[in-house]
Protein backbone atom coordinates (compact mmCIF):
# COMPACT_ATOMS: atom_id res chain seq x y z
CA UNK A 1 0.00 0.00 0.00
CA UNK A 2 1.41 3.44 -0.95
CA UNK A 3 2.83 5.70 1.93
CA UNK A 4 -0.53 7.73 2.12
CA UNK A 5 -1.99 5.15 3.74
CA UNK A 6 -1.62 5.17 7.94
CA UNK A 7 -4.13 2.19 8.94
CA UNK A 8 -5.97 2.29 12.50
CA UNK A 9 -5.00 0.41 14.87
CA UNK A 10 -8.00 -1.81 14.94
CA UNK A 11 -8.16 -2.53 11.54
CA UNK A 12 -9.10 -1.05 7.72
CA UNK A 13 -8.36 1.91 6.46
CA UNK A 14 -8.18 5.36 7.59
CA UNK A 15 -6.86 7.64 4.56
CA UNK A 16 -4.98 11.13 5.09
CA UNK A 17 -7.24 13.65 4.64
CA UNK A 18 -5.09 15.88 3.17
CA UNK A 19 -4.66 13.71 -0.16
CA UNK A 20 -8.39 12.91 0.08
CA UNK A 21 -8.93 16.24 -1.31
CA UNK A 22 -5.96 16.94 -3.68
CA UNK A 23 -5.93 15.67 -7.19
CA UNK A 24 -3.54 12.91 -7.49
CA UNK A 25 -1.28 12.40 -10.47
CA UNK A 26 0.20 8.93 -11.68
CA UNK A 27 2.34 8.62 -14.37
CA UNK A 28 2.53 4.87 -16.64
CA UNK A 29 5.96 4.38 -17.95
CA UNK A 30 5.10 1.79 -20.47
CA UNK A 31 7.22 0.91 -23.25
CA UNK A 32 5.15 2.44 -26.45
CA UNK A 33 2.95 4.78 -24.53
CA UNK A 34 3.25 7.17 -21.58
CA UNK A 35 -0.20 8.31 -19.90
CA UNK A 36 -0.77 10.50 -16.99
CA UNK A 37 -3.76 10.42 -14.78
CA UNK A 38 -4.23 13.43 -13.09
CA UNK A 39 -7.98 12.83 -10.86
CA UNK A 40 -9.27 13.45 -7.68
CA UNK A 41 -10.74 11.33 -5.31
CA UNK A 42 -14.68 10.48 -5.13
CA UNK A 43 -16.75 10.21 -2.32
CA UNK A 44 -17.49 7.04 -3.36
CA UNK A 45 -15.47 4.54 -4.46
CA UNK A 46 -13.16 5.53 -7.76
CA UNK A 47 -11.92 8.66 -9.26
CA UNK A 48 -13.05 11.77 -11.07
CA UNK A 49 -10.49 12.34 -13.72
CA UNK A 50 -9.27 15.93 -14.14
CA UNK A 51 -6.99 15.64 -16.94
CA UNK A 52 -5.27 13.49 -18.60
CA UNK A 53 -1.57 12.91 -20.89
CA UNK A 54 -0.97 10.48 -23.35
CA UNK A 55 2.43 10.23 -25.37
CA UNK A 56 3.92 7.55 -27.62
CA UNK A 57 6.66 6.56 -25.72
CA UNK A 58 10.36 7.11 -26.48
CA UNK A 59 13.78 5.91 -25.43
CA UNK A 60 12.11 2.73 -23.97
CA UNK A 61 12.82 -0.93 -24.33
CA UNK A 62 11.14 -3.67 -22.56
CA UNK A 63 9.41 -1.41 -19.67
CA UNK A 64 13.20 -0.13 -19.18
CA UNK A 65 14.62 3.27 -20.11
CA UNK A 66 17.46 3.05 -23.16
CA UNK A 67 17.47 6.53 -24.17
CA UNK A 68 17.09 9.16 -21.31
CA UNK A 69 16.97 12.46 -23.23
CA UNK A 70 14.48 10.78 -25.13
CA UNK A 71 12.48 9.59 -22.46
CA UNK A 72 12.55 12.38 -20.05
CA UNK A 73 11.00 14.98 -23.32
CA UNK A 74 8.22 12.56 -24.10
CA UNK A 75 7.40 12.11 -20.23
CA UNK A 76 7.64 15.79 -20.14
CA UNK A 77 5.20 16.32 -23.11
CA UNK A 78 2.79 13.72 -21.51
CA UNK A 79 2.97 15.93 -17.93
CA UNK A 80 1.89 18.96 -19.67
CA UNK A 81 -1.12 17.47 -21.54
CA UNK A 82 -2.28 16.48 -18.74
CA UNK A 83 -1.61 19.98 -16.70
CA UNK A 84 -3.23 21.60 -20.03
CA UNK A 85 -6.51 19.37 -20.08
CA UNK A 86 -6.66 19.49 -16.21
CA UNK A 87 -5.72 23.56 -15.64
CA UNK A 88 -3.36 22.22 -12.23
CA UNK A 89 0.58 22.31 -11.99
CA UNK A 90 1.76 18.76 -11.42
CA UNK A 91 4.74 18.59 -9.16
CA UNK A 92 4.55 15.27 -7.74
CA UNK A 93 3.89 11.87 -9.36
CA UNK A 94 3.48 8.43 -8.61
CA UNK A 95 5.45 6.14 -11.40
CA UNK A 96 3.74 2.88 -12.11
CA UNK A 97 6.28 0.75 -14.42
CA UNK A 98 7.22 -2.67 -15.02
CA UNK A 99 10.74 -1.63 -14.89
CA UNK A 100 13.31 -3.74 -13.66
CA UNK A 101 10.98 -6.74 -14.24
CA UNK A 102 9.27 -7.03 -10.92
CA UNK A 103 8.94 -9.98 -9.41
CA UNK A 104 8.14 -11.48 -5.72
CA UNK A 105 9.62 -13.80 -3.18
CA UNK A 106 7.60 -14.93 0.35
CA UNK A 107 9.33 -14.29 3.16
CA UNK A 108 8.20 -15.61 7.06
CA UNK A 109 10.04 -13.15 9.72
CA UNK A 110 9.17 -13.42 13.35
CA UNK A 111 9.07 -9.97 15.81
CA UNK A 112 8.97 -9.72 19.47
CA UNK A 113 5.91 -7.91 20.57
CA UNK A 114 6.69 -5.86 24.10
CA UNK A 115 3.51 -4.90 25.32
CA UNK A 116 1.56 -7.85 24.87
CA UNK A 117 -0.60 -6.82 22.00
CA UNK A 118 0.22 -6.65 18.40
CA UNK A 119 0.34 -3.22 17.05
CA UNK A 120 0.93 -1.14 13.70
CA UNK A 121 4.53 -0.18 14.98
CA UNK A 122 5.28 -4.56 15.27
CA UNK A 123 3.61 -4.82 11.79
CA UNK A 124 6.15 -2.15 10.29
CA UNK A 125 9.07 -3.79 12.08
CA UNK A 126 8.28 -6.58 10.61
CA UNK A 127 7.69 -5.84 6.95
CA UNK A 128 11.34 -3.84 7.55
CA UNK A 129 13.17 -7.39 8.12
CA UNK A 130 11.21 -8.97 4.84
CA UNK A 131 12.45 -6.55 2.66
CA UNK A 132 16.16 -6.69 3.92
CA UNK A 133 15.90 -10.75 3.80
CA UNK A 134 13.81 -10.66 0.12
CA UNK A 135 16.10 -7.90 -0.98
CA UNK A 136 19.58 -9.29 -3.55
CA UNK A 137 22.72 -7.06 -4.48
CA UNK A 138 21.54 -4.99 -7.33
CA UNK A 139 17.48 -4.60 -6.48
CA UNK A 140 15.46 -2.58 -5.04
CA UNK A 141 12.15 -3.40 -2.80
CA UNK A 142 8.40 -1.81 -4.53
CA UNK A 143 6.01 -3.60 -1.94
CA UNK A 144 6.10 -5.37 0.74
CA UNK A 145 2.59 -6.74 1.84
CA UNK A 146 1.39 -8.95 4.62
CA UNK A 147 -0.16 -12.03 3.68
CA UNK A 148 -0.95 -13.33 7.13
CA UNK A 149 0.50 -12.95 11.10
CA UNK A 150 0.50 -15.76 13.53
CA UNK A 151 0.43 -14.96 16.83
CA UNK A 152 1.88 -16.89 19.70
CA UNK A 153 1.76 -20.16 17.31
CA UNK A 154 -1.66 -19.55 17.19
CA UNK A 155 -4.04 -20.05 14.28
CA UNK A 156 -2.83 -17.48 10.65
CA UNK A 157 -4.69 -14.17 11.33
CA UNK A 158 -5.17 -11.74 8.07
CA UNK A 159 -4.67 -9.12 10.41
CA UNK A 160 -2.81 -9.42 13.51
CA UNK A 161 -3.44 -6.24 15.01
CA UNK A 162 -5.35 -6.13 18.42
CA UNK A 163 -4.35 -9.94 18.68
CA UNK A 164 -2.81 -10.50 22.59
CA UNK A 165 1.13 -12.07 22.83
CA UNK A 166 4.96 -11.72 22.84
CA UNK A 167 5.67 -13.04 19.36
CA UNK A 168 4.53 -11.83 16.25
CA UNK A 169 5.13 -14.50 12.76
CA UNK A 170 4.50 -12.54 9.72
CA UNK A 171 4.44 -13.83 6.29
CA UNK A 172 4.62 -10.94 3.28
CA UNK A 173 5.31 -11.34 -0.23
CA UNK A 174 8.36 -8.60 -0.99
CA UNK A 175 8.38 -7.34 -5.06
CA UNK A 176 11.83 -6.57 -5.76
CA UNK A 177 13.35 -5.21 -9.24
CA UNK A 178 16.43 -4.40 -10.62
CA UNK A 179 17.48 -1.23 -8.89
CA UNK A 180 19.71 0.17 -11.57
CA UNK A 181 16.33 0.22 -13.87
CA UNK A 182 13.95 1.47 -11.51
CA UNK A 183 16.29 4.46 -10.99
CA UNK A 184 16.52 5.19 -14.38
CA UNK A 185 12.95 5.60 -14.90
CA UNK A 186 12.91 7.55 -11.77
CA UNK A 187 15.70 9.86 -13.18
CA UNK A 188 13.72 10.46 -16.36
CA UNK A 189 10.73 11.53 -14.63
CA UNK A 190 12.89 13.75 -12.20
CA UNK A 191 14.49 15.13 -15.19
CA UNK A 192 10.87 17.09 -15.58
CA UNK A 193 10.72 19.11 -12.71
CA UNK A 194 8.40 17.00 -10.88
CA UNK A 195 9.10 14.66 -7.71
CA UNK A 196 8.97 11.07 -7.59
CA UNK A 197 6.55 10.13 -4.23
CA UNK A 198 5.94 6.52 -5.19
CA UNK A 199 7.21 3.88 -7.50
CA UNK A 200 4.49 1.02 -8.04
CA UNK A 201 4.91 -2.39 -9.69
CA UNK A 202 2.59 -2.47 -13.02
CA UNK A 203 1.51 -5.69 -12.50
CA UNK A 204 0.26 -5.45 -9.19
CA UNK A 205 -1.42 -2.41 -10.00
CA UNK A 206 -3.44 -3.81 -13.08
CA UNK A 207 -4.06 -6.76 -10.36
CA UNK A 208 -6.20 -4.14 -8.29
CA UNK A 209 -7.62 -2.41 -10.83
CA UNK A 210 -9.55 -5.66 -12.70
CA UNK A 211 -9.78 -8.32 -10.78
CA UNK A 212 -13.23 -8.40 -8.79
CA UNK A 213 -13.68 -9.02 -4.84
CA UNK A 214 -15.11 -12.46 -5.36
CA UNK A 215 -12.14 -13.03 -7.43
CA UNK A 216 -9.19 -11.58 -5.24
CA UNK A 217 -10.88 -13.93 -2.60
CA UNK A 218 -11.18 -17.08 -4.45
CA UNK A 219 -7.86 -17.00 -5.68
CA UNK A 220 -7.03 -14.85 -9.57
CA UNK A 221 -4.41 -14.41 -12.00
CA UNK A 222 -3.99 -10.96 -13.60
CA UNK A 223 -2.17 -11.17 -16.75
CA UNK A 224 -0.83 -7.75 -17.66
CA UNK A 225 0.32 -7.74 -21.34
CA UNK A 226 2.27 -4.72 -22.54
CA UNK A 227 4.53 -3.70 -25.05
CA UNK A 228 7.93 -4.91 -23.85
CA UNK A 229 6.81 -6.70 -20.76
CA UNK A 230 4.01 -9.17 -19.57
CA UNK A 231 3.62 -10.56 -16.20
CA UNK A 232 1.58 -12.30 -13.98
CA UNK A 233 0.23 -11.26 -10.32
CA UNK A 234 -1.58 -13.75 -8.44
CA UNK A 235 -3.91 -12.78 -5.55
CA UNK A 236 -5.34 -15.33 -3.17
CA UNK A 237 -7.24 -14.49 0.41
CA UNK A 238 -7.78 -10.99 -0.85
CA UNK A 239 -3.77 -10.12 -0.62
CA UNK A 240 -0.52 -10.17 -3.34
CA UNK A 241 1.06 -13.49 -3.36
CA UNK A 242 3.29 -13.89 -6.41
CA UNK A 243 4.67 -10.99 -9.70
CA UNK A 244 6.34 -12.28 -12.06
CA UNK A 245 7.63 -10.73 -15.44
CA UNK A 246 9.16 -11.58 -18.44
CA UNK A 247 10.87 -9.16 -20.99
CA UNK A 248 8.72 -9.97 -24.36
CA UNK A 249 5.26 -7.69 -25.36
CA UNK A 250 3.45 -6.69 -27.97
CA UNK A 251 6.21 -5.09 -29.55
CA UNK A 252 7.84 -8.42 -30.04
CA UNK A 253 4.89 -9.86 -31.84
CA UNK A 254 4.62 -6.91 -34.16
CA UNK A 255 8.24 -7.71 -34.67
CA UNK A 256 7.79 -10.84 -35.31
CA UNK A 257 5.64 -10.17 -38.32
CA UNK A 258 7.25 -7.87 -39.77
CA UNK A 259 9.93 -10.23 -40.40
CA UNK A 260 7.77 -12.52 -41.17
CA UNK A 261 6.16 -10.85 -44.05
CA UNK A 262 8.91 -8.46 -44.68
CA UNK A 263 7.66 -5.82 -43.82
CA UNK A 264 8.25 -2.49 -41.87
CA UNK A 265 7.36 -2.81 -38.34
CA UNK A 266 4.75 0.10 -38.51
CA UNK A 267 2.64 -2.01 -41.36
CA UNK A 268 3.02 -4.81 -39.10
CA UNK A 269 1.33 -3.27 -36.20
CA UNK A 270 -1.54 -1.61 -38.17
CA UNK A 271 -1.82 -5.39 -39.43
CA UNK A 272 -1.63 -6.52 -36.19
CA UNK A 273 -4.22 -4.13 -34.84
CA UNK A 274 -7.06 -4.65 -37.79
CA UNK A 275 -6.58 -8.24 -38.78
CA UNK A 276 -4.18 -10.08 -36.09
CA UNK A 277 -5.90 -12.78 -34.32
CA UNK A 278 -4.57 -16.42 -32.61
CA UNK A 279 -7.26 -18.63 -34.49
CA UNK A 280 -8.03 -19.57 -37.94
CA UNK A 281 -11.25 -18.02 -38.08
CA UNK A 282 -11.72 -16.46 -42.06
CA UNK A 283 -8.25 -18.35 -42.44
CA UNK A 284 -8.37 -18.80 -46.38
CA UNK A 285 -9.22 -14.96 -46.27
CA UNK A 286 -6.39 -12.66 -47.78
CA UNK A 287 -4.87 -9.89 -46.15
CA UNK A 288 -3.69 -6.99 -48.23
CA UNK A 289 -0.05 -5.99 -47.22
CA UNK A 290 1.50 -2.51 -48.50
CA UNK A 291 5.19 -2.06 -48.75
CA UNK A 292 7.45 -1.00 -45.82
CA UNK A 293 6.99 2.86 -46.51
CA UNK A 294 2.76 1.98 -46.16
CA UNK A 295 2.14 2.57 -49.57
CA UNK A 296 0.64 0.54 -52.08
CA UNK A 297 0.12 -2.87 -51.77
CA UNK A 298 3.31 -5.39 -52.65
CA UNK A 299 1.74 -8.73 -51.46
CA UNK A 300 -0.93 -10.30 -49.76
CA UNK A 301 -1.09 -13.16 -46.85
CA UNK A 302 -3.61 -15.56 -45.70
CA UNK A 303 -4.95 -14.17 -42.22
CA UNK A 304 -4.45 -18.28 -41.06
CA UNK A 305 -0.52 -17.10 -41.55
CA UNK A 306 -0.87 -14.63 -39.71
CA UNK A 307 -2.30 -15.90 -36.95
CA UNK A 308 0.89 -18.64 -36.64
CA UNK A 309 3.16 -16.14 -36.53
CA UNK A 310 1.20 -14.46 -33.63
CA UNK A 311 0.36 -17.51 -31.60
CA UNK A 312 4.04 -19.04 -31.73
CA UNK A 313 5.20 -15.67 -29.69
CA UNK A 314 1.99 -15.92 -27.12
CA UNK A 315 2.55 -19.62 -26.35
CA UNK A 316 6.31 -18.70 -25.93
CA UNK A 317 5.40 -16.16 -23.55
CA UNK A 318 2.77 -18.21 -22.16
CA UNK A 319 5.21 -20.71 -21.88
CA UNK A 320 7.92 -18.60 -19.59
CA UNK A 321 5.18 -17.31 -17.58
CA UNK A 322 4.65 -21.16 -16.36
CA UNK A 323 7.82 -21.44 -15.56
CA UNK A 324 7.85 -18.75 -13.28
CA UNK A 325 4.77 -20.38 -11.66
CA UNK A 326 6.65 -23.81 -11.73
CA UNK A 327 9.19 -22.36 -9.61
CA UNK A 328 6.56 -21.62 -6.92
CA UNK A 329 5.02 -24.67 -7.08
CA UNK A 330 4.85 -25.10 -3.72
CA UNK A 331 2.40 -21.75 -3.24
CA UNK A 332 0.31 -22.32 -6.06
CA UNK A 333 -0.66 -26.03 -4.59
CA UNK A 334 -1.80 -24.79 -1.69
CA UNK A 335 -3.12 -21.65 -2.77
CA UNK A 336 -4.61 -21.95 -6.57
CA UNK A 337 -5.65 -19.28 -9.00
CA UNK A 338 -9.42 -20.11 -9.81
CA UNK A 339 -9.60 -18.10 -13.06
CA UNK A 340 -7.83 -15.82 -14.92
CA UNK A 341 -8.09 -11.79 -15.99
CA UNK A 342 -6.42 -10.40 -18.78
CA UNK A 343 -5.19 -6.72 -18.81
CA UNK A 344 -2.49 -4.14 -20.23
CA UNK A 345 -3.22 -3.23 -24.44
CA UNK A 346 -2.23 -6.83 -25.55
CA UNK A 347 -5.01 -8.44 -24.01
CA UNK A 348 -7.60 -7.00 -26.72
CA UNK A 349 -5.70 -9.68 -29.47
CA UNK A 350 -8.21 -11.70 -31.03
CA UNK A 351 -8.00 -15.60 -29.49
CA UNK A 352 -5.93 -14.44 -26.31
CA UNK A 353 -8.61 -14.99 -23.78
CA UNK A 354 -9.04 -18.52 -25.72
CA UNK A 355 -5.65 -19.61 -26.38
CA UNK A 356 -5.08 -18.77 -22.09
CA UNK A 357 -7.84 -20.90 -21.43
CA UNK A 358 -6.08 -23.30 -23.26
CA UNK A 359 -2.65 -23.07 -21.59
CA UNK A 360 -3.94 -22.45 -17.91
CA UNK A 361 -6.74 -24.92 -17.99
CA UNK A 362 -8.68 -21.82 -15.84
CA UNK A 363 -11.54 -19.53 -16.72
CA UNK A 364 -10.44 -16.57 -18.68
CA UNK A 365 -11.99 -13.29 -19.12
CA UNK A 366 -10.32 -9.60 -20.23
CA UNK A 367 -10.35 -7.24 -17.28
CA UNK A 368 -12.12 -3.86 -17.48
CA UNK A 369 -10.89 -1.25 -15.09
CA UNK A 370 -13.73 0.87 -13.71
CA UNK A 371 -12.13 3.16 -11.35
CA UNK A 372 -11.43 6.42 -13.14
CA UNK A 373 -14.32 8.38 -14.47
CA UNK A 374 -14.03 11.11 -17.10
CA UNK A 375 -16.33 13.14 -18.81
CA UNK A 376 -16.93 10.70 -21.61
CA UNK A 377 -17.59 8.11 -18.99
CA UNK A 378 -15.62 4.96 -17.29
CA UNK A 379 -11.80 5.24 -18.52
CA UNK A 380 -12.27 1.48 -19.22
CA UNK A 381 -9.40 0.77 -21.36
CA UNK A 382 -7.44 -2.19 -20.60
CA UNK A 383 -4.30 -0.24 -21.52
CA UNK A 384 -5.02 1.93 -18.74
CA UNK A 385 -5.64 -0.45 -16.17
CA UNK A 386 -2.02 0.05 -14.24
CA UNK A 387 -3.02 3.73 -14.30
CA UNK A 388 -6.02 3.15 -12.75
CA UNK A 389 -4.94 0.55 -10.36
CA UNK A 390 -2.16 2.63 -9.06
CA UNK A 391 -4.32 5.64 -8.00
CA UNK A 392 -6.12 3.18 -5.72
CA UNK A 393 -2.99 1.97 -4.35
CA UNK A 394 -1.72 5.57 -3.56
CA UNK A 395 -4.77 6.34 -1.59
CA UNK A 396 -4.89 3.52 -0.02
CA UNK A 397 -8.46 2.38 -1.67
CA UNK A 398 -7.40 -1.57 -2.61
CA UNK A 399 -10.03 -3.44 -0.88
CA UNK A 400 -7.73 -3.97 1.80
CA UNK A 401 -4.60 -5.79 0.30
CA UNK A 402 -2.12 -4.62 2.29
CA UNK A 403 -1.73 -2.37 5.16
CA UNK A 404 0.73 -0.05 4.61
CA UNK A 405 4.18 1.10 2.58
CA UNK A 406 7.83 0.16 2.68
CA UNK A 407 8.79 1.05 -0.34
CA UNK A 408 11.20 3.75 1.16
CA UNK A 409 11.43 3.13 4.65
CA UNK A 410 15.84 3.73 4.51
CA UNK A 411 16.23 7.34 5.66
CA UNK A 412 12.66 8.36 5.79
CA UNK A 413 12.91 8.97 2.20
CA UNK A 414 9.18 8.42 0.79
CA UNK A 415 7.89 10.24 3.86
CA UNK A 416 9.81 13.05 3.09
CA UNK A 417 8.63 13.56 -0.62
CA UNK A 418 5.34 12.92 0.45
CA UNK A 419 5.18 15.74 3.06
CA UNK A 420 6.43 18.28 0.59
CA UNK A 421 4.40 17.25 -1.88
CA UNK A 422 1.16 17.69 -0.15
CA UNK A 423 2.77 21.07 1.07
CA UNK A 424 3.15 21.95 -2.69
CA UNK A 425 -0.68 20.86 -3.53
CA UNK A 426 -2.19 22.92 -0.14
Amino acid sequence: MSAVVEPGEAGGRTVLAPLRATPLAVLDVGTDRFACFLARPRPSRGFALLGRGLREAAGMRAGAVDEPEAAAAALAATLQAAEEEAGEEIRGVVVVTSAGRPRSRLVRVEVEVPGGIVREAHIRRALDAARRIALRAGETALHAVPVEGVVDGGRALRDPRGARGTRLDLLATVVVAEAAAVETVVDAVAACHVEVADVIAAPYAAGVAVAGEDELERGVLVAEFGAGTTALAHFHDGRLLFVHTVPWGGRHLTADLAYGLSTSPRVAERLKTLHGSLGHRDGDLRIEVPGPEGGEVETTVARADLARILRARVEEIFDFLEKGIEAQRDLFDGRPPRSVVLSGGGSLLDGLAETAEEIFGLPVRRGRAGLVFGPAGVEDDPGFAAASGALALAVGDDGGLSWHDMNRAEGGGWLARLTRWLGWRA
